[in-house]
C-alpha cells in the first residue's frame, strides 16, 4: 500500500509539473532555429509576439540540405519550449529527395502555419517568351538549349522545376545553386534564362520588370502577384504546390507550452498591422492552429510525394543525408 500511496504521488506531482511550468513560461528568450529560407513570416508575426510575452525572439539560422540541417539542430535541443523550428515547405520535399535521419511528422509537432506563398517561374527578358506556352513551344524547338537556375537537386524549387519539365514532355538544364538568392541573381543578369523562384524572393523583380513571371504553382491565384497565371489554369493541375512557412516544435514540448505560443501568434496574424507588413514581404498571411496546420503538413507530405514520384526520372545524382 505504501508503495502503490508513493507511485500515486509522484504521478499527481509529475501531471502538476507541466501546467505548473507553462504558467510560468516563458522565463527566458525563445528561439526559431531558421533554414536559410525567406524568413520574414517569422521575424514580422515573431516582433508581435515578443512584445506579448514579454520576452525577445531570436531568429537563429542554420541553413543547408533544404532546411534539413536545422531540423536535425532543433531536434538535439532540450524540448523545455524554448527552441523551435521555423519550418518552410522545404521539409516536405527533403523528406523524399535528401532521406533525412528523422521523420518529419513522428519527430515535430505543429504550433502554427503563419504564412504561404507560390513557387513562381520567371524568364530573364531577353528569353522571347511571354507565356507558358510559348516557353513549351521554344523549349521543344530547342531540347537541352535552355536552362533554368534552382536551389540543389532534390530540393522544393528544383523539384517543381523538373515536375513541369515531366510533364511538359521538354527538355531544359538545370543549373544548381546553394541558395534562391544566388539563383536569382543570375536570373537577373542573363546568367541563365529561366529561374523556378520559391516563395516570395522574385516578387520585387517581377513588379519592376526586371525578371517576367510566366506561371506561379499555387492551386489559386496568388494575392502577392494576382496577375500571373497558375500552373493548373495552363492545363498542369498536378503542379499545385505552395511555399509555406510556420513553427513547429520537437516532440516532446510540453503541450500547455505549445497551446500558449500557438494562440499568441494566431492573436498576432489577426491584427491589420501584421497581415499588411506580411503581403508588403510578398506572403500570404496563413492563420493555422495546431491541428489544422498537422493535417495541412499530413496532405502536404502526400502532394511532395506524389510530386517527387512524378519527377523521379529527371532528378539524378540526389544528395542523400543521414
Amino acid at each position: 500500500m505504501r508503495a502503490a500511496f508513493a507511485a500515486l504521488v509522484l504521478s499527481l506531482g509529475f501531471t502538476l509539473v507541466a501546467p505548473v511550468a507553462a504558467q510560468q513560461w516563458p522565463t527566458k528568450p525563445l528561439i526559431f532555429i531558421g533554414t536559410g529560407a525567406a524568413d520574414a513570416a517569422p521575424r514580422v508575426v515573431g516582433e508581435e509576439v515578443s512584445r506579448s510575452l514579454g520576452q525577445s525572439i531570436v531568429i537563429e539560422t542554420h541553413a543547408g540540405a533544404s532546411g534539413t540541417i536545422s531540423a536535425e539542430y532543433t531536434l538535439r535541443q532540450p524540448a523545455d519550449g524554448y527552441t523551435f523550428l521555423s519550418a518552410t515547405s522545404a521539409l516536405m520535399a527533403a523528406a523524399y529527395t535528401f532521406k533525412p535521419s528523422y521523420d518529419v511528422l513522428r519527430d515535430f509537432v505543429p504550433v502554427s502555419l503563419l504564412a504561404t506563398a507560390p513557387f513562381i517561374l520567371v524568364a530573364h527578358p531577353s528569353l522571347p517568351v511571354h507565356t507558358l506556352a510559348q516557353l513549351i513551344d521554344l523549349a521543344k524547338k530547342q531540347p537541352g538549349q535552355l536552362n533554368f537556375s534552382a536551389t540543389s537537386p532534390g530540393s522544393s524549387s528544383n523539384l517543381i522545376a523538373e515536375l513541369f519539365k515531366t510533364k511538359a514532355k521538354i527538355d531544359i538544364i538545370h543549373v544548381s545553386y546553394k541558395t534562391m538568392e544566388a539563383a536569382l541573381t543570375d536570373a537577373l543578369a542573363g546568367q541563365v534564362q529561366l529561374c523556378m523562384s520559391a516563395g516570395p524572393n522574385a516578387v520585387a523583380q517581377i513588379k519592376s520588370g526586371r525578371l517576367r513571371a510566366l506561371a506561379v504553382s499555387t492551386p489559386r491565384r496568388s494575392l502577392v502577384v494576382p496577375n500571373v497565371p497558375t500552373f493548373t489554369e495552363l492545363g498542369f493541375p498536378d503542379i499545385a504546390l505552395t511555399a509555406w512557412y510556420g513553427i513547429v516544435a520537437r516532440t516532446g514540448t510540453p503541450a500547455p507550452i505549445i497551446a500558449r505560443l500557438s494562440e499568441e501568434l494566431l492573436k498576432a496574424l489577426r491584427k491589420p498591422e501584421v497581415k499588411e507588413r506580411l503581403l508588403n514581404a510578398a506572403v500570404e498571411p496563413t492563420a493555422l492552429g495546431p491541428d489544422e496546420f498537422g493535417a495541412f503538413m499530413k496532405a502536404d507530405l502526400i502532394r511532395w510525394g506524389a510530386a517527387a514520384k512524378a519527377a523521379e526520372a529527371n532528378l539524378k545524382a540526389l544528395p542523400k543525408r543521414r
